[in-house]
C-alpha cells in the first residue's frame, strides 16, 4: 500500500512539472547537444527540454527512488515512461529490465530507452520480445543517431 502511494505521489509530482515546463529552442538544445553533458542528470534535463520542445508533454523525474523512471513523457493520452543512459559505451538489456519493470509499478504500458550511445542488437531483441509476451504496448528505442534526428524537428513517438 505504502509503494502504491509513494509511486501516486511520484507520478503526481511529475505530471505538475510536465505542464508547468516552457519550451526551450532546438537551436539552443542542439548547442547543448554539441557541448556535452557532465553527467546522467543533466542528459536526462536535456532529453525532457528536447521531449518539450517537439510539443510533448515531458518530465525528468528527480533521480533517485524514482523506480527506475528518468523521463515521464505525454504525446496526447498516451503517456512514457523512459530510463535515461548517458554512456560512453553501448547498453546492456538490464536498462529495458529496469523500464519494465517502472512501468509495471507505474501502470503505464509504453516504455523507452534513450541514450547518447549505440543500442546493440540484444537491447532490439529484448524490446521486440517485451512487446509480444508482456503487457507493453510499445518500446521506444532512441540512440545518438534517433536523438540528432530529434535535434532537426522530427518527432519519434
Amino acid at each position: 500500500m505504502l509503494i502504491v502511494l509513494l509511486v501516486t505521489f511520484v507520478l503526481s509530482i511529475a505530471l505538475y512539472l510536465i505542464f508547468k515546463r516552457r519550451s526551450p529552442k532546438l537551436s539552443e538544445l542542439r548547442k547543448k547537444w554539441e557541448r556535452g553533458f557532465k553527467d546522467g542528470w543533466s542528459f536526462e534535463q536535456f532529453m525532457a527540454d528536447l521531449f518539450t520542445s517537439l510539443g510533448y508533454r515531458a518530465a525528468a523525474t528527480k533521480g533517485s527512488h524514482d523506480f527506475g523512471v528518468d523521463l515521464i513523457v505525454k504525446n496526447g493520452k498516451a503517456t512514457y515512461v523512459f530510463q535515461a543512459k548517458y554512456y560512453s559505451n553501448s547498453i546492456s538489456p538490464k536498462a529495458l529490465e529496469e523500464v519494465l519493470m517502472a512501468a509495471t509499478l507505474y501502470g503505464i504500458d509504453r516504455i523507452g530507452i534513450v541514450t547518447n550511445a549505440e543500442i546493440p542488437q540484444s537491447v532490439r531483441d529484448l524490446a521486440q520480445e517485451i512487446c509480444r509476451k508482456t503487457f507493453i504496448k510499445k518500446v521506444v528505442l532512441i540512440s545518438k543517431s534517433e536523438i540528432e534526428k530529434m535535434l532537426r524537428g522530427e518527432k519519434l513517438i
